[in-house]
């Protein structure tokens, strides 16, 4: 990554709000809030508890590169009945909803979006074929190993667009409460078919003599990256919530093999995010 100044600046502003959160006249603008507190009088409140969410990340252009850049994008998405605990998610879950709950395992559909790739990112890539960014849709299987501590998660999800794969995330993250903060760690694996991985790090003999600086490759399905997340979350109070997180992978395999990886890009992938939720209520009756 060719520059930290992004994420240094998230974090010190970050830091920052933390120390204001934290003096005693912010103590005291607190206590106003209790008219957001969710668990009101029966009857008083509302049915359903929505939170909606948004955030920045800074981290590579496209998969593989060494380049950086920003992005805005949505961050959570989240629908349960007034009364229950909302439950945790990384930063890097797609969005899901669960139709099948019991026993510390839940499953259900999932969707997420798959960023792209153009000759615009990187000038040395003129000649090699687009990758269009694209929304994919799945399904999500997770288990509390420990429950609200240790949880193990898989995504399965294909491109909506043709020619773009399947992938399948697997992770496990260790979630430790403390007060108003929720901190979580945990290791990253990413794996791709190859249709997937045609797309993203493949070259065709016409990518090749176009571009004139890569030989053809055809990767194979398998391993592509794997790696880690940690985050660290703030509830300024029943509706706000702040989230910041850092994930690194490594690419490998055929992913790392690419030669738009070793010509162009770089195997260390990471990412720096910052995002901002709200949750508010819905009554029906």
């Amino acid at each position: 990554m060719r520059s930290r100044v992004l994420p240094v600046l998230a974090f010190l502003g970050f830091a920052a709000g933390l120390s204001v959160l934290g003096s005693p006249s912010y103590a005291q603008q607190r206590s106003d809030y209790s008219v957001l507190n969710f668990s009101s009088q029966p009857g008083a409140g509302p049915d359903w508890i929505v939170t909606l969410g948004a955030g920045v990340q800074y981290g590579p252009t496209y998969e593989g590169a060494s380049k950086t850049s920003v992005t805005v994008l949505p961050s959570d998405f989240d629908i349960r009945r007034a009364g229950e605990a909302p439950g945790w998610g990384a930063p890097d879950d797609a969005f899901s909803f669960s139709v099948f709950e019991g026993h510390g395992f839940a499953i259900g559909p999932a969707a997420d979006f798959r960023g792209g790739r153009s000759r615009s990112d990187e000038r040395d890539l003129a000649g090699v074929h687009t990758v269009p960014a694209t929304l994919d849709a799945g399904l999500f299987i997770e288990y509390w190993l420990i429950e609200n501590q240790l949880r193990a998660r898989t995504e399965i999800r294909q491109a909506l667009r043709a020619g773009q794969g399947l992938v399948a995330d697997f992770s496990a993250d260790w979630v430790q409460p403390y007060d108003a903060f929720t901190f979580s760690i945990g290791p990253r694996l990413s794996v791709g078919n190859g249709t997937y991985m045609r797309s993203s790090f493949g070259v065709t003999e016409r990518d090749a003599v176009r571009n004139g600086l890569v030989v053809p490759y055809d990767p194979s399905a398998g391993v592509k990256a794997y790696g880690a997340l940690a985050s660290v979350s703030y509830q300024f109070s029943p509706a706000w919530k702040a989230t910041l997180y850092d994930k690194y992978e490594r690419l490998t395999g055929d992913a790392a093999d690419s030669p738009v990886t070793k010509r162009f890009g770089s195997l260390n992938q990471n990412t720096v995010g910052l995002s901002l939720s709200y949750s508010f209520g819905l009554k029906f009756r």
